[in-house]
């Protein structure tokens, strides 16, 4: 995460300086999206507990954000504000209750420089809390539940958008797909809280980054 904070900086300190460089021009509106994502997340992959199985290669999402204009040019624009999402990603690891599942909350700021002649292409960096955690719940009654670990972090991420809808002559909203990718370093997953046996043992592996996410949606203004 330390190394991606400077990026962090640069991506804003270009998109600034880039923008005071053109003649400068009155922000477009509020920025919305909803999205749907596959994750893919090597690290959880990797994982080696002491039960049979595993994580599975991609697990799925549902996010959203909310982005205000703060400065623009003729053919660019700095948005800053808020992303979120919460994930999951299913297993054969199979417990007292059922399979483990390891979910994943995110919330945190971000900044998109948009450009473009119809500012629908962007480049996006953030820094956010992540709180995950892998349980085992069960799919027969509600509400009964199993976490076997958990643990919260703040992390960073990078990226890029293509609003491919809001590219359409007169059109400010429509589809919209993302790539972003998440990095932060939950140290060694194992047993915080036995059930009835050990899932994970005292060190089934390092759960840490990169996270990607492809983000499909919609996007508009």
């Amino acid at each position: 995460m330390k190394a991606l904070t400077p990026l962090i900086l640069i991506l804003s300190f270009t998109a600034t300086t880039g923008l005071a460089a053109e003649p400068q021009q009155q922000p477009q509106g509020l920025r919305s999206e909803i999205w749907l994502a596959v994750t893919s997340w090597p690290a959880l992959g990797d994982l080696q507990p002491i039960s049979a199985g595993g994580f599975d290669a991609a697990g799925f999402g549902l996010g959203g954000a909310v982005h205000w204009p703060v400065q623009a040019s003729e053919n660019s624009e700095l948005l800053v504000g808020i992303d979120g999402f919460i994930a999951a990603t299913g297993s054969s690891i199979t417990g007292v209750i059922d399979d483990v599942l390891a979910r994943h909350l995110f919330l945190g700021g971000s900044v998109k420089w948009a450009f473009g002649e119809a500012r629908n292409v962007q480049l996006d960096a953030g820094l956010g809390f992540h709180l995950v955690d892998m349980a085992e719940v069960s799919t027969e009654f509600s509400g009964v539940e199993h976490e076997a670990w958990e643990a919260s972090r703040v992390g960073a991420f990078v990226g890029g958008t293509w609003d491919i809808g809001a590219g359409r002559p007169g059109k400010t909203g429509g589809f919209s797909l993302s790539l972003k990718v998440h990095f932060t370093d939950f140290g060694s997953i194992h047993d915080e809280n036995v059930l009835v046996q050990p899932l994970f043992g005292p060190d089934a592996g390092q759960l840490d980054g990169p996270l990607y996410l492809l983000q499909i949606g919609w996007a508009g203004r």
